[in-house]
């Protein structure tokens, strides 16, 4: 258990080694003060659909022998509760929140890497995290970048935060060098 949330939170992160959530990422560095109603939903949005998806493709889809079709049952139950997850903030608060790749990515992360229903929730919550917290290192190197005088107008302010994440995604994996592991010398 301890191992599935390290392994999706740092070592094999959604956002650094898969990418989903790279865009998103560079978009929200920016301002954090935006973060919480999204951050909100996509933990329910994605949840919500990995347990219901779940039970769908175990009920349903296996029994039958069509698993074939599960990335169209997850889309449906994504899309349902996204839609609704939606309506509800824009109409509590006004506040536009919709995103679909991320969130959807993450789902069908965790549906193809889990075994059982426990560790689908532990990959997407993983996910989740590992995006959430990079957040914060991009919005440090962000007010760096802008100390520098670097505008938006430059492209190379993405260009920049685009190079930090492979600095970072090269500091987790240099962990993973087989000349580094104690045992590989004897």
């Amino acid at each position: 258990m301890i191992f599935t949330i390290l392994h999706y939170f740092l070592f094999s992160s959604a956002v650094l080694v898969y990418g989903i959530g790279l865009n998103n990422a560079t978009i929200f560095c920016d301002s954090i003060s935006e973060l919480k109603l999204y951050f909100v939903k996509s933990v329910f949005t994605v949840l919500i659909s990995t347990v219901l998806s779940w039970i769908i493709i175990q009920q349903f889809l296996i029994p039958l022998r069509i698993t074939e079709l599960y990335p169209l049952a997850a889309l449906l139950v994504f899309m349902t509760i996204s839609v609704f997850l939606e309506t509800i903030i824009r109409i509590t608060t006004s506040t536009v929140t919709s995103d679909f790749c991320f969130s959807f990515l993450i789902v069908l992360l965790a549906l193809n890497e889990s075994v059982n229903i426990l560790d689908t929730i532990l990959i997407s919550l993983s996910s989740l995290l590992s995006f959430f917290c990079l957040i914060p290192v991009l919005y440090a190197v962000n007010g760096k970048i802008n100390i520098l005088g670097i505008t938006e107008r430059h492209a190379n302010k993405k260009s920049l935060l685009l190079i930090v994440l492979a600095v970072i995604i090269i500091i987790i994996s240099a962990g993973n060098v087989s000349w580094l592991t104690p045992g590989v010398i004897k």
